[in-house]
């Protein structure tokens, strides 16, 4: 009898013993189930929103260098409200924009107001980015659009990082005189436009340079100004190659109404022409004036000539023809949640 309720009891003993390690192992299942589902949610959440943020960056970093905004023209207007910025230079001539080529007047617009037209605009509102453009030649300073120093409040920090063209000191080719190519100089005999020296009292003056027959002479070309252009603008007469060889080589500047014979020689150094512009002018708001140019028509020592604009007080270290074309920039976009 009592063996039996001995067999009995071990059997409950037995039975409770494999419960209860059924019930820890499903308890170990269940935990290291719901542990490996924590880690797959985690990494979906981590997947998710690098790619959001991602496309954000993407996104943001296209509209702000492939477009000029809209309107086209936002860096002129005061007021802010239904602006799109973007930073793509516009042709003001044609009017076609050159994409990846940023707008250094945009660039300035858009870092007095940088968070009002970045937020809702280019990137959501619950976004936070950084913008700076560092100029390949280190000579030049970085421009920091926007910055925030110190560490960011976010473990995860999206960067695109883009090549770009950007007229760094926003210069301007008032006329540019190419010593081989004359085509601009035809157009402007087509159109009737003629040097004010040419066949002045019926003396064959400022006969055109002939460089194939190695003739020297004259190359004029016109150019239009305003006192707002002078009073704004620095206006320098340079060449390329900037040491001029050609002993011959002077210039003038003038205009029709008030001619003159005032040669002047290359320096090989830039040369400030805006007391020269100004007297020309006179009272006038706006005139016409003409630039001279004259050389020997030896071929081997042949420049190109310009006549460029820099913004008012550039440091003379840097009137430069280098400058006078896009600079290439590295675009540093930065954008966190």
């Amino acid at each position: 009898m009592f063996g039996n309720e001995f067999t009995e009891d071990s059997r409950a003993m037995v039975f409770s013993m494999d419960l209860m390690l059924s019930l820890i192992l499903i308890t170990v299942i269940l935990g290291v189930s719901a542990d490996a589902m924590d880690i797959a949610s985690s990494k979906m959440e981590d997947y998710v929103y690098g790619n959001s943020l991602e496309r954000i960056t993407l996104s943001g970093a296209d509209m702000l260098v492939k477009t000029p905004g809209s309107p086209e023209n936002w860096e002129e207007l005061n007021d802010l409200g239904g602006i799109t910025p973007g930073l793509a230079d516009v042709d003001s001539t044609n009017m076609k924009i050159h994409s990846n080529i940023i707008s250094i007047p945009k660039i300035n617009r858009l870092t007095g107001s940088y968070d009002k037209l970045m937020a809702g605009r280019v990137i959501p509102t619950y976004c936070k980015s950084t913008l700076a453009i560092y100029p390949v030649d280190t000579s030049l300073e970085p421009i920091y659009v926007k910055n925030i120093s110190g560490n960011y409040s976010s473990t995860e920090v999206m960067v695109e990082n883009r090549t770009v063209l950007c007229n760094y000191l926003n210069t301007s080719i008032i006329l540019f005189i190419n010593a081989v190519d004359r085509s601009r100089l035809s157009e402007q005999k087509q159109l009737g436009e003629e040097c004010p020296h040419f066949g002045v009292n019926g003396n064959p003056e400022h006969l055109e340079v002939d460089y194939r027959n190695q003739k020297s002479g004259w190359v004029c070309y016109h150019f239009r100004i305003t006192q707002e252009m002078l009073n704004s603008t620095d206006f320098y007469v340079m060449t390329d190659p900037i040491c001029v060889e050609d002993p011959a080589a002077v210039w003038m500047m003038d205009r029709p109404e008030n001619r003159t014979e005032n040669i002047q020689f290359f320096r090989n150094t830039p040369i400030r022409v805006n007391d020269i512009i100004r007297e020309s002018m006179g009272n006038n708001s706006t005139a016409v004036l003409w630039l001279h140019v004259y050389s020997s028509g030896n071929p081997d020592k042949a420049f190109n000539t310009y006549l460029a604009g820099f913004p008012k007080g550039t440091s003379y270290e840097k009137v430069n023809v280098q400058y006078l074309n896009p600079q290439p920039c590295y675009f540093v976009f930065k954008v966190w949640f």
